[in-house]
């Protein structure tokens, strides 16, 4: 008789609390989780650093703890890095909040990435991983391909010219078939004749938007660098020039002769 009752009773709270259960899967209600955007932080040499952005939303009207967020990126198919972000904090009720991820690849990461996008021009890339509420592990996941800028020198002009010193503009054309915007801070350009170096420059504080646009590079050079003297040059005008644009996105190069004979009359 004892037996039967426990078994009863056992049935009547497994039966409660899966009526709790159902009640509050009814009444509490998941977290949204969707992709809105990914955009470029830092950029150098020695780190390039994703920034992918998704958005929470909470549909209750209680507010909510959202703890973690777990992460994983691949390139091209490939397991690349993981991690986890600290706590993200409290989401108030019936509200949303936008997450950015910061995915910095260094070392062996970023080297794979350079050679793949300097060979291929373009990188398949995934995002995925759970945002971690409520005892709940809710998944996102989001492809797409990062493609190298497109670049070609649209023009060359001599803006000042004389014995002492060259002012040139090097007007660069870019097409940036990325939805993002990408980051000029650490693009490097020189200019050297016949393995001579006679300038170096670099952008900073600058972006490439997207689609096209125009950058213009100023450059210095001193002809006296590369002549004895002014009768030395006018016997033999040419001087040769190479071009060498360099980021940790892309490199161009680019050689052109400028007759100083013409420039100078």
């Amino acid at each position: 008789m004892i037996k039967n009752l426990m078994i009863v009773a056992a049935v009547t709270i497994l039966s409660a609390c899966s009526t709790l259960q159902q009640g509050l899967k009814d009444y509490v209600k998941q977290p949204e989780v969707n992709y809105k955007s990914i955009a470029l932080g830092q950029v150098s040499m020695d780190l390039i650093e994703l920034n992918p952005t998704f958005n929470i939303t909470n549909g209750n009207a209680f507010s909510i703890p959202v703890n973690t967020i777990s992460y994983e990126l691949s390139l091209n198919n490939k397991k690349m890095l993981n991690g986890e972000t600290e706590s993200i904090g409290t989401l108030p009720a019936n509200d949303n909040k936008d997450i950015s991820l910061s995915i910095a690849l260094t070392k062996e990461t970023l080297n794979s990435l350079q050679q793949l996008l300097f060979k291929n021009r373009k990188l398949d890339y995934q995002v995925k991983g759970n945002v971690n509420a409520m005892g709940l592990a809710i998944p996102f996941e989001q492809s797409a391909t990062l493609y190298v800028p497109e670049i070609t020198i649209a023009d060359l002009n001599v803006v000042n010219a004389s014995f002492s010193q060259l002012d040139i503009v090097l007007s660069v054309d870019i097409d940036n078939k990325n939805d993002f915007n990408l980051p000029l801070d650490n693009v490097n350009y020189s200019v050297s004749s016949k393995g001579n170096s006679l300038f170096k420059g670099a952008l900073t504080s600058q972006k490439i938007t997207t689609g096209k646009s125009n950058i213009q590079l100023p450059l210095s050079i001193k002809p006296s660098d590369m002549f004895n003297n002014v009768f030395s040059m006018l016997s033999n005008p040419e001087l040769p020039l190479h071009f060498e644009i360099s980021s940790p996105l892309f490199t161009k190069s680019y050689d052109q002769t400028l007759n100083l004979g013409s420039l100078l009359k």
